[in-house]
């Protein structure tokens, strides 16, 4: 699997507002996109005080699910931390179980193992190689980079997990750093690229990178945006690149910020609110507690459709365009939150995808 160009890497938590996007992507946008998904941490319940589910419950249906909604498409497999210790009730290691489940179905799935993964797992991520073909990703943070020898690390790892080079993926993970200046940050990560050495060894090079907030709570009332400074900052990269070398496969956290923590939603009374991607931002619609007053979602989805600050796309772009459309006319109800998580992710993968054809046609 080599990526082109015009390919897109977004970066998803297996939860429902996320896979339901994907589904629901058109067959053109599914093309450009292969997702690092990863297998989030079991949700707590704050009422019990304990883990919603065990490890072997919560693991249990994606092997099921994946299939119904991405099929035999390429995709990278990555697992929480938490995820990673835990066991199905049979004692088999969850990339075990998944792997095993996956392979009679000709899916595309391929381990992805950071560079503080136990023995336990690059060991299960060794079977799946040797049975699977599909080779490896690796993955590793700002911080990876900046310290010590990360190439050796990485070559170490992906010679346990019995994976050549030229089968692995390198993922640089950069998380929601301070972008700014671009200019300088920019220059800061090629000095630290160069301590990979030659870049084109690898079968694919990634940058994973975030400025979504970790939450909405300071996000203005009404109309507000906020700059993508993440697909800003990669244009600014790509100018910076020093001739020779290899150009990184843009990936992003959609709308969801990577640090994921767990909250008391008993406490917390979330806002009705829609994040709309634009060519250079995120533009925000929000109201008031969603709970009580789920019907602000039509005002709001028709505020989208006039003010121009959103540009809206129409409801043929995507779906999440036309179920905002349908939303604003009152022919679709004003659902719920992972509802609204789905319209948005599904809407940003499907500009972030133009925005990365139209990017590479100009380069």
């Amino acid at each position: 699997m080599i990526l082109s160009d015009n390919m897109y890497v977004p970066a998803l938590r297996w939860r429902q507002g996320e896979y339901q996007a994907l589904l629901r992507l058109k067959k053109a946008v599914k093309d450009q996109v292969v997702p690092f998904v990863t297998i989030p941490e079991v949700e707590f319940d704050f009422e019990l005080w304990q883990p919603k589910k065990t490890v072997h419950e919560h693991v249990l249906p994606f092997p099921g699910r994946f299939r119904t909604k991405w099929g035999a498409r390429p995709a990278w497999i990555n697992l929480d931390d938490k995820i990673a210790v835990g066991r199905m009730d049979s004692g088999a290691h969850v990339f075990d179980y998944i792997f095993d489940t996956l392979r009679p179905h000709q899916a595309f799935a391929i381990p992805a193992l950071p560079l503080s993964a136990d023995t336990d797992t690059i060991a299960a991520a060794n079977r799946a190689i040797a049975s699977d073909q599909h080779g490896v990703a690796i993955t590793l943070r700002l911080e990876d980079l900046m310290t010590g020898n990360p190439k050796a690390k990485v070559v170490k790892i992906a010679d346990a997990a019995g994976a050549d080079l030229g089968d692995t993926d390198l993922i640089i993970d950069l998380r929601a750093p301070n972008f700014e200046p671009y200019a300088a940050f920019a220059n800061a990560l090629v000095v630290a690229m160069r301590k990979m050495g030659d870049l084109t060894i690898f079968r694919n090079l990634v940058l994973l990178s975030t400025a979504i907030p970790d939450t909405f709570a300071d996000v203005a009332k009404g109309t507000d945006q906020l700059p993508r400074h993440d697909w800003l900052f990669y244009k600014a990269l790509v100018a910076a690149l020093p001739s020779g070398m290899r150009k990184p496969t843009y990936g992003d956290y959609t709308i969801v910020h990577p640090e994921f923590v767990a909250r008391d939603m008993r406490m917390i009374k979330a806002a009705g609110k829609v994040v709309y991607t634009t060519p250079e931002t995120w533009a925000t619609r929000k109201g008031g507690a969603f709970r009580g007053n789920e019907a602000q979602m039509h005002s709001h989805c028709a505020e989208i459709m006039k003010d121009g600050r959103f540009q809206f796309c129409g409801p043929s772009f995507s779906y999440g365009d036309d179920y905002i459309a349908k939303c604003a006319a009152k022919q679709e109800g004003p659902s719920n939150q992972t509802r609204w998580k789905d319209v948005a992710i599904n809407h940003h993968i499907t500009m972030v995808a133009s925005d990365l054809a139209t990017f590479a046609a100009a380069s």
